[in-house]
């Protein structure tokens, strides 16, 4: 798709999910503040609960009930809602923008032309990523999805579980054992007891993990984008070594700026008059 004459596309929208809170922490201005700045002419929408008045100048509202909000796990619930996906089926590609992110251009077109269905910060292990035991893409929170196949994997009519696979697995070392499991055993050849939205209701970890995780398991055409090519779209974890991995340069934009070595990114962030406290080209490499 191309720009319209008046500069916008509707190849792409950018969502900025938000809390249940009515105002924004001096953090998330700055933030949206380089959002508005570096890709103001894109459809812009602000994920928030039905029930809250909040208005921000050059956003759209997409609405959502109020228990998607307020806790990691309710964006979790709505991250992995096909009805999410459904507002946004106009759009080819969503940027996912948490109000913790930065963007530091406009690739964004350049991105969904890459032909990735989920691109966000790899994660590798690292001092800010103690959990993280192999390297992988990746996090959700600064995160390009193409909105047709994520409606595809939540859609999907494949098995949770493979039922030959659970049946092997099942204890089976007495009589006892092979009578109590047998009920468990057929069920998982009924989908309605063995699919991704029954998978989905007990998943217990952050979406972002699904979608790495799982979701070529239900739509093997799926498309992650590799870790090199992630950490070129975006950094979270380690921005230092990132930054080197890469050549000296910005990615496309970066998640949980304040958390994970604030003072990397300091020298970047627009002011009110939209100048960064430090252009790129003198960064102090000593720094690094």
């Amino acid at each position: 798709m191309k720009p319209s004459a008046n500069g916008r596309t509707h190849r792409v929208a950018i969502v900025v999910p938000l809390s249940n809170r009515a105002e924004l922490f001096p953090d998330e201005e700055i933030s949206l503040r380089h959002l508005l700045y570096y890709l103001g002419r894109y459809d812009k929408y602000l994920v928030i609960p039905e029930t809250l008045a909040l208005t921000i100048p050059g956003f759209r509202c997409a609405r959502f009930g109020p228990e998607f909000f307020g806790s990691a796990a309710a964006n979790t619930r709505l991250m992995l809602s096909a009805a999410f996906y459904e507002r946004f089926r106009e759009y080819e590609y969503i940027l996912v923008y948490h109000p913790d992110a930065l963007v530091f251009s406009d690739q964004l077109e350049e991105w969904c032309d890459a032909g990735y269905d989920y691109i966000g910060p790899p994660w590798f292990p690292d001092d800010d990523m103690p959990w993280v035991t192999e390297p992988g893409v990746g996090n959700g929170g600064f995160c390009l999805r193409k909105v047709e196949s994520c409606l595809k994997v939540l859609r999907s009519p494949r098995y949770a579980i493979d039922p030959d696979d659970y049946g092997r697995r099942l204890p089976n070392d007495s009589l006892i054992n092979r009578l109590a499991n047998y009920p468990r055993k057929y069920l998982k050849r009924l989908h309605y007891f063995n699919n991704v939205q029954r998978e989905i209701a007990r998943f217990r970890q952050n979406e972002d993990l699904f979608w790495s995780w799982r979701a070529t398991h239900y739509y093997p055409d799926f498309r992650i984008a590799p870790v090199d090519v992630a950490m070129r779209f975006a950094f979270e974890g380690a921005p230092r070594l990132c930054y080197r991995e890469i050549g000296g340069k910005l990615p496309f934009g970066c998640h949980a700026w304040p958390k994970y070595d604030r003072a990397f990114w300091e020298p970047y962030l627009l002011q009110p008059n939209g100048r960064a406290a430090q252009n790129e080209n003198h960064r102090n490499m000593e720094a690094l």
